[in-house]
């Protein structure tokens, strides 16, 4: 959904921005859901309406608050849950332009150094300012992710997280900012081969994309000094396993606590002590007490707000880490 709208950082379906809506109960009823009225205390009654329903079932609902409806308040309800309930986010959202309006304007080019940058890791790519006005930053960052493909394959994949030093900034016609390649990283299990590869280059809080991907030379020294700096601070692997395993146990607790909350909470609520309570959430989600910690330290409010599709890709990503290692 490249060129969708956007509601806060959740890309919606633009038809559903318009027309009046209708009540949150209608709507619930007509999901088969309750609603979690102390969340919806604050909320508008009325103009409501899905905005996106995800493959995974979650489905996100909206109402304006605004005449323009250029503000929004945003709820979430996942039907497949045992008990669902419609939960509406406490703060307002504004209404943003897709991230391919976002990147008119924009390229991604070379500098014009970079036959003379043989390792990969080392690249840098520009992003220039080819249209005729300003462009200004709405919160976006400049991380550029580079993935290696086979040659003359097109699809990949990457995961990555934004830090303030990836800050974009204003950028007038003609100017250009030079930013590092983060290569995505490879584990020893997938690592490349020596060999010609392509490189695709993404920044990627825009989707803004090089036109052609540039062709590199990978030599086994090359591969070996990029696992090699992966894995200085690595633990054994023994030991990393360990952690990955009781990393994904915690977060298959906490996934199950999302069905069981509301008997979660009656038990909790009645407990005279932290270790009552953890003797108490233990039998609901069928574990030890110990292990109730990662639900019981979990604040209310993270629950409450988390996007579960999310979390099912972090559960998912933590084994597939896992099951990498050698």
């Amino acid at each position: 959904m490249d060129d969708a709208p956007r509601i806060g950082d959740l890309e919606v379906d633009g038809d559903a921005l318009t027309g009046d809506g209708t009540t949150l109960s209608a709507l619930a009823d007509e999901l088969a859901c309750g609603i979690d009225e102390t969340t919806a205390a604050e909320a508008p009654s009325d103009g409501w309406r899905v905005l996106r329903r995800l493959e995974s079932g979650a489905v996100y609902l909206g109402s304006p608050v605004d005449a323009d409806h250029r503000t929004w308040r945003v709820a979430q309800v996942h039907p497949s849950e045992q008990l669902p309930l419609v939960r509406v986010h406490p703060n307002t959202m504004d209404l943003r332009p897709s991230r391919a309006e976002r990147r008119q304007g924009l390229e991604l080019r070379w500098p014009s150094f970079v036959a003379e940058i043989a390792d990969p890791s080392d690249l840098v790519v520009d992003i220039v300012i080819a249209g005729t006005a300003r462009w200004t930053p709405e919160s976006e960052g400049f991380r550029a992710v580079g993935a290696l493909t086979a040659p003359g394959e097109t699809g990949f994949s990457f995961g990555w997280m934004g830090s303030a030093a990836d800050r974009a900034v204003p950028l007038d016609p003609g100017e250009v900012t030079r930013v590092p390649v983060q290569l995505q990283p490879q584990s020893d299990a997938n690592s490349p081969e020596p060999g010609p590869y392509d490189l695709h280059v993404v920044v990627v809080e825009l989707g803004l994309r090089l036109a052609e991907p540039l062709r590199v030379d990978l030599t086994a020294e090359m591969v070996g000094r990029q696992l090699a700096k992966q894995n200085q601070h690595r633990a054994d692997a023994a030991t990393e396993r360990r952690a990955y395993d009781r990393q994904i146990e915690a977060e298959r607790l906490r996934v199950s606590a999302r069905r069981s909350w509301p008997e979660i909470a009656e038990v909790v609520g009645s407990a005279a002590s932290d270790d009552e309570a953890l003797a108490r959430i233990a039998p609901v989600l069928d574990c030890e007490p110990e292990q109730a910690t990662s639900v019981y330290d979990t604040s209310l409010r993270g629950l409450v707000r988390a996007d579960a599709d999310r979390r099912d890709e972090r559960l998912q990503e933590l084994i597939r880490r896992r099951d990498t290692i050698g």
